[in-house]
């Protein structure tokens, strides 16, 4: 019995042992192989640590263009890294069955040069395991109207403990989704072990929800929300720092929209429509501070303050050039965009250059560089996609349930947020309860002004509808109870009819 015992109580230990986080957007690769030794190529690695920026002249023996992903440990160390066509470890050497990834025409027409979809690749640690990991990928075809489709959506399994440590992928090109999509985006769930994955549709309001947990990834819904996006060309996808939000851009508009952790639910779309002329997809990011979204679109960057109660994208600059001068900025032209460690925005060209331009943002004010961050070689549409590896629980909701305590966990506080709200007030025959987000046993409690409880109901997510006709007008206190303890809580006035 006791041997029982200790074996549970090593299982939940171990589980959350290996929730810990991995800080996997530590390092960045780029460059080309082919011409290794020549000015201008060859590859090399772009580290961010203890807040400095380093450049590592490294032969990778990979060329980059557009796809890239790369897995590092809990110490930074890196693992492995991709270019949508094949895996490699850190010592460089190719994975055990790790070519030949995302199968099709695409990859024999460009896989020479590197896969070519972008923000096509993320890795993930395997939820619950010390060695495993997930490589989401998604793969593309040529269009001669719209250039580039994506889909099929896939992922790859890899075990870094097998092969004598050296790593394997175990499985390769499983098929998630099929169909016109667009790029996918990840957030942790706010159990802070498991992921949420959203995979948009391409031309339609449509979501793919997908969990991954220690089974593996599972199909939990399609949600239909906001209005229908009609652009010809695709752009990007991502969560907010904390969280909260999801946004994603095509060339003609982006879409806002509210998301709970722990249920999976999209909310409150807001549309940001693009001034009349802007090009190209182009790239998205928020602001560390989650209240700032930028969109590039090949050469504009606009803006939007998603903390006004109309929010729209403003156009910070249109057309890079030098005052009084018809030549671009250092050939500026904008393309992907990734929040980095250092907590700088960096965007990446669309075509050859050496250098990433770059948002430095304080408060309301940003500070844009065509030439932000110099490199030794060459990238070709290369900027690596990572969600926030640093943002885990959910703490104090409801499904915060494991145990898990990130180095970042985001306080759950419903008292200065809009999860949940009483109204109208003041009201007559009616108070409307609207909960966004899932509380275990809510009770909605009313006092009069003595303190003495008038009314009591349970609510549950979504609206609740409270009928107070029989309650005299007057003042009045509410206070929302879940398990947890008091929730959120306010005043009401009670009119006369």
């Amino acid at each position: 019995m006791r041997l029982i015992t200790f074996l549970i109580l090593s299982y939940f230990y171990l589980g959350n042992l290996l929730a810990q986080p991995h800080y996997s957007d530590e390092w960045w690769p780029f460059g080309t192989n082919e011409l290794a030794g020549t000015p201008g190529y060859g590859n090399a690695w772009l580290h961010f640590h203890d807040g400095t920026t380093t450049i590592v002249p490294t032969a990778l023996q990979m060329n980059f263009e557009s796809t890239v992903a790369t897995a590092c440990d809990t110490a930074g160390h890196i693992l492995f890294y991709s270019n949508g066509c094949e895996i490699r470890g850190a010592n460089g050497n190719l994975l055990e069955n790790g070519e030949d990834l995302n199968p099709g025409e695409l990859h024999d027409w460009v896989c020479a040069n590197g896969y070519s979809v972008p923000r096509g690749m993320l890795a993930l640690p395997w939820p619950g395991s010390a060695s495993r990991w997930i490589l989401l990928h998604i793969g593309g075809n040529y269009d001669p109207v719209r250039k580039l489709i994506y889909g099929p959506f896939y992922y790859t399994e890899i075990d870094m403990a097998a092969n004598g440590g050296n790593g394997e992928v175990i499985s390769k090109n499983n098929v998630l989704s099929t169909g016109d999509l667009e790029p996918f985006a990840v957030v942790r769930h706010g159990n802070g072990r498991d992921s949420w994955v959203v995979v948009p549709e391409y031309n339609t309001n449509k979501y793919q929800l997908w969990l991954l947990t220690p089974a593996g990834m599972q199909f939990i819904d399609s949600q239909e929300i906001g209005p229908f996006i009609g652009c010809r060309r695709i752009g990007a996808s991502l969560f907010s720092p904390d969280g909260s939000k999801y946004a994603r851009t095509n060339n003609c508009a982006a879409t806002v929209l509210d998301f709970d952790r722990c249920s999976g639910q999209f909310s409150h779309p807001v549309f940001l429509e693009r001034s009349v002329g802007t090009l190209g997809g182009g790239g998205l990011a928020f602001s560390n501070n989650n209240r700032w979204l930028y969109a590039t679109s090949d050469l504009s960057i606009f803006r939007a303050d998603l903390e006004s109660s109309t929010p729209f994208l403003d156009s910070l600059f249109k057309r890079p050039y030098y005052e009084g001068e018809s030549q671009y900025v250092y050939s500026t032209s904008l393309a992907y965009m990734q929040l980095a460690p250092d907590g700088k925005i960096y965007m990446n060209a669309r075509h050859r250059e050496r250098y990433f331009s770059s948002l430095t943002i304080e408060e309301d004010t940003f500070y844009f560089k065509p030439v932000g961050l110099p490199l030794p070689v060459a990238t070709v549409r290369t900027l690596p996609y990572f969600p926030n590896f640093r943002l885990y629980d959910l703490s104090g909701s409801a499904c915060d349930t494991l145990g898990i305590n990130g180095p970042v966990s985001l306080a759950f506080d419903p008292f200065q947020s809009n999860l949940l709200e009483v109204l109208p007030n003041p009201f007559t025959h009616h108070l409307t309860v609207v909960m966004n987000t899932t509380l275990p046993r809510s009770i909605f409690r009313l006092y009069d002004q003595l303190g003495r409880l008038v009314q009591e109901a349970n609510i549950v997510w979504g609206t609740n509808t409270i009928n107070s006709e029989y309650i005299s007008p007057g003042i009045y206190f509410w206070e929302v109870v879940a398990s947890e303890g008091r929730v959120k809580s306010g005043k009401c006035i009670k009119l006369a009819e």
